[in-house]
């Protein structure tokens, strides 16, 4: 009776597997307050009917507010939303430098919700506690990236660019096997070096130290500082990088390691570096 018992219950439990739905499909919703016929609003039902994919640019609807709830405490301030103009750009970058991008075996990576704000992404409400962000997963999931920092008149296409590779980096990283097998290497790379965010006083240490800015703020973990690599990868110019990895051994060991990791996933950074260099998007191309 027992042996029955327990068969029926994994036969359940397979049963109910089977109906698991994975966390990147689309919500079934669209904003509330999203009304046909504006470029901007017509542009996010665009991108929605082609993709699933749903773009948030104000601060007034329900998931604006309800559902972004951080659990380090990303500071938002007010939420300011993302200017009209600078959120067309982006949603065009969505579909032109993300998803196409992405093979057709890959696109669960494929962020489903993005939220666009005119504020900087950061956690912590002290000067030393502070974590600046590039993009930001709420929830530590990858169906939701936030970006901050998109204004009219200083539209930076070369962020919202490594934003992308900078939150998807966090998912991949995130996967078990990656962890063991990139991240915990990172990491040991940055304690065998003896390689400390405070040490960082300018940019050239900050490059014989294996960082690749002297922004404390974004460097304070090791999680940004490996994300940070995949956004860098993704847009450097080559010279440029290869310039820093010939001469800094720490950066080239911990750039082989994020770079591996995402070739594992048949998504090649230097292949989509390349694709940036000759991109309309690059602001050295204009």
């Amino acid at each position: 009776m027992f042996s029955v018992v327990v068969l029926l219950l994994f036969l359940l439990a397979c049963s109910e597997e089977d109906k698991l739905v994975p966390d990147y499909n689309a919500p079934q919703e669209l904003p509330s307050n999203l009304v046909a016929g504006t470029p901007l609003s017509d542009r996010i039902l665009k991108l929605y009917d082609d993709y699933g994919i749903i773009v948030y640019t104000d601060t007034i609807g329900n998931r604006n507010y309800n559902d972004l709830v951080s659990e380090d405490g990303l500071q938002l301030g007010d939420r300011i939303p993302a200017d009209t103009a600078a959120a067309l750009v982006y949603i065009d970058m969505i579909e032109d430098e993300f998803v196409k991008l992405i093979p057709e075996d890959k696109k669960k990576y494929i962020f489903r919700n993005f939220y666009l704000y005119q504020n900087e992404l950061s956690s912590g409400t002290s000067p030393s506690a502070k974590y600046d962000y590039l993009s930001y997963l709420w929830y530590n999931s990858n169906s939701d990236l936030t970006v901050g920092g998109i204004v009219d008149d200083s539209l930076d296409s070369l962020l919202l660019k490594q934003s992308f590779y900078y939150g998807l980096s966090s998912v991949l990283r995130s996967i078990p096997i990656y962890t063991d097998a990139f991240y915990y290497k990172f990491t040991e790379a940055v304690e065998d070096a003896g390689a400390y965010y405070w040490q960082v006083t300018d940019l050239e240490t900050a490059y014989s130290l294996g960082f690749l800015t002297d922004n404390q703020d974004l460097i304070k973990s090791n999680q940004q500082d490996f994300d940070l690599f995949a956004a860098w990868a993704s847009t450097v110019p080559p010279l440029e990088r290869d310039e820093l990895l010939n001469t800094h051994w720490l950066l080239k060991e911990k750039y082989d390691l994020v770079v591996s990791m995402f070739r594992q996933e048949g998504i090649p950074l230097e292949a989509i570096n390349e694709a940036w260099q000759e991109s309309e998007y690059n602001p050295l191309n204009n």
